[in-house]
Order: structure tokens, then sequence, then C-alpha cells
């Protein structure tokens, strides 16, 4: 059984996804599976309407298998096709750019592969860097010459893997989310923040021949509130979120019944 699970959603050749492997490498018996192709913005999808095959590769000394399919399936697959047990964790990333914000989370294939590997009982790590939008433009991140910009936001995520993957947390905390700055290293300070909850505004945008485009808009760091992981990011700390996958407004069950109850 190995000890950690790796995938992403940005694929193999992601520059964010070997630095990854080879730190946790050194310190923990990795077993990885991405899909071949980039799927971002896929949230937690499983793939129903199409068969689904497996390759494997190898990468230097690493081997890697590929799945024509989304995140969240990678997780199934290493769990019950391949893997005769499942890991100790799950580890999605490194993701190239952040994921901050409830809407954000919500639609991340690198947190939907975090969110399938515990739903089916395997604590996991999600793990974004924050690449400056000026900077994002000047880089191909599918080059390899472009590792070296993921290789701290790697020690990082390896760092917290090693303090967090013999812990047991109760069912408040199901996954950690940890968006690192651009320039974080280990000397970094840390935040332990929740989500922020604006939305993203306008995602789809109309063209001359009346089609509608994605584009996603730029965070904006500003109305910043206290404790959230936009506001981390803002100020250069390393924000670490741990997310719930409990659905229900516990605070609120009470006050619920009882208005249903008395109004029915």
């Amino acid at each position: 059984m190995p000890d950690i699970l790796l995938t992403n959603d940005d694929g193999y050749n992601s520059a964010g996804f070997f630095p990854l492997l080879k730190e946790l490498s050194r310190h923990f018996s990795v077993f990885s599976i991405t899909p071949d192709l980039e799927k971002s913005w896929i949230g937690k999808a499983i793939t129903t309407k199409k068969e689904l095959k497996i390759k494997k590769i190898k990468k230097e000394n690493y081997e890697i298998i590929l799945v024509n399919g989304n995140p969240a399936d990678c997780v199934q697959i290493g769990f019950y096709n391949i893997l005769e047990k499942k890991p100790k964790l799950v580890l999605s990333g490194i993701n190239q750019g952040s994921n901050v914000g409830s809407a954000r989370i919500l639609s991340s294939g690198t947190i939907g592969a975090a969110m399938e590997s515990s739903i089916e009982g395997v604590f996991s790590i999600a793990s974004s860097l924050r690449i400056p939008k000026q900077i994002k433009k000047t880089l191909n991140l599918f080059d390899e010459k472009n590792y070296v910009y993921f290789e701290n936001a790697a020690k990082i995520t390896a760092k917290l893997t090693r303090i967090l993957i013999d812990k047991k947390f109760d069912s408040k905390v199901d996954l950690f989310s940890i968006n690192i700055p651009f320039d974080a290293t280990l000397e970094s300070d840390i935040a332990i923040t929740k989500p922020f909850k604006d939305p993203y505004g306008q995602l789809f945008h109309l063209k001359e021949n009346g089609s509608l485009y994605h584009k996603t808009p730029r965070l904006e760091f500003k109305n910043l509130k206290k404790g959230t992981d936009l506001k981390a990011l803002s100020e250069g700390k390393i924000s670490i979120t741990p997310i719930s996958l409990d659905l229900v407004s516990k605070n609120n069950l009470d006050k619920v019944e009882r208005l249903i109850t008395d109004s029915w």
C-alpha cells in the first residue's frame, strides 16, 4: 500500500505536478495517477457517458498512470481498480493558480479529487499556487524548464503532508486546501483560514456571432475579510483551510424543524 495517491487536474505534464511527485517521494511511497489532459473547472464530476482507459508512462524513474477522465475518476480508479488497499492520504496538486473562496473551491478539479477521496474515507490535501497574472502570461506552465517555480510550493506541501498524514480529525474536517503565494518559502508565515464567500461575477460573455464564451474573472483583493483565505494571500501568507463536507447547517436544524413543523 502506498502512503500517498497523488493526482491533479492540470494533467501529468503540468509544471506543478512533477516537482511535487519528486518531493513527496523523498519522504513517502507515492502512487501517481492523473488525467491525461487538463481538466480544470471540472469539480468533482464523475465520468458516466464514455469508457475510460488507463495508460502507464515513465518519467525519469517514476511511473505515472494516465486516465482519459477527470480528477475524481482518478481517485476512484486508483482506490478500486489498481491499488490493493487505499492509501493513507490523497494529495491533489499543485494547481496552476489559487483555489480560494467557496465558489472556486466547489468548481476546482484539484479540490474535487480531494473531496472524492474524503467521501471514500481517505484524508486528503489539495495544494494550489497563486501565480500573478503578469507572470502567468509569460510562463508556459507545461514546460519542464518552469518546474523551478513550483519547487518551493512542493516543499511547503510536503511539509504540511508530513505534519498531517497520521493525524486524526473529527468529522468537521474532511480535507485541507492549501493556497501558496507565488514567492512563498518554508519560512513564510501561515494562516489557518476559512473561504471567502464573494461570488465570481459574470462568467460567460457574448461574442458577435451570438455564442457565449467563458472567462474567469480576476480575483479582486479588496474588501478583504479577516480570517479568510484571500486575506491571507493578500498578506503573502500560506493559507491553510480545513474543509468539511457536512452539507447540513447544524446550527439551524432546530429552527428549520420548528418552522416546517409549525407551518406545514
